[in-house]
């Protein structure tokens, strides 16, 4: 998505009162904006346009993230490796699970990207849509 589309989202959501969007891009792959105004007549802040444009006008293209979450209530267990900021994951590659009373729930990338970030600790308890990882997609 480019930075010029985010930007009518936003102005359209802002406009219509809505606080958030969430698309779907198939089963697993979901992007969420959310605003954080308190009212719909509010303009977007200058700040954040010129944020915008200097992504749309700079000549290297910004990383971007996709949110990995949690499809189920259970405990999360990292698989093979504690993942931290920084490792390289691969399509496809497991990086944890969650477990329940009944089932076992692989959570697996869709994309090859690095770990931004890990929202999540082994042997937590997580409920469903919980933030587990930011993931820099190559």
């Amino acid at each position: 998505m480019e930075a010029n589309q985010i930007k009518k989202l936003y102005q359209a959501m802002s406009e219509n009162g809505f606080s958030t969007l969430e698309l779907e891009l198939g089963k697993k792959n979901r992007v969420r904006l959310t605003l954080e105004q308190t009212s719909a007549t509010e303009m977007i802040p200058g700040d954040v346009l010129a944020q915008l444009a200097e992504v749309e006008d700079s000549e290297t293209p910004a990383n971007t993230q996709v949110e990995i979450r949690s499809d189920k209530v259970g405990t999360f267990t990292f698989s093979d490796r504690k993942l931290k900021a920084g490792d390289r994951i691969k399509k496809g590659e497991t990086l944890g699970l969650v477990k329940g009373i009944s089932f076992q729930d692989r959570i697996k990338c869709s994309l090859d990207g690095i770990i931004h970030k890990v929202e999540v600790e082994d042997g937590a308890v997580v409920d469903y849509g919980r933030l587990l990882f930011l993931v820099n997609i190559d």
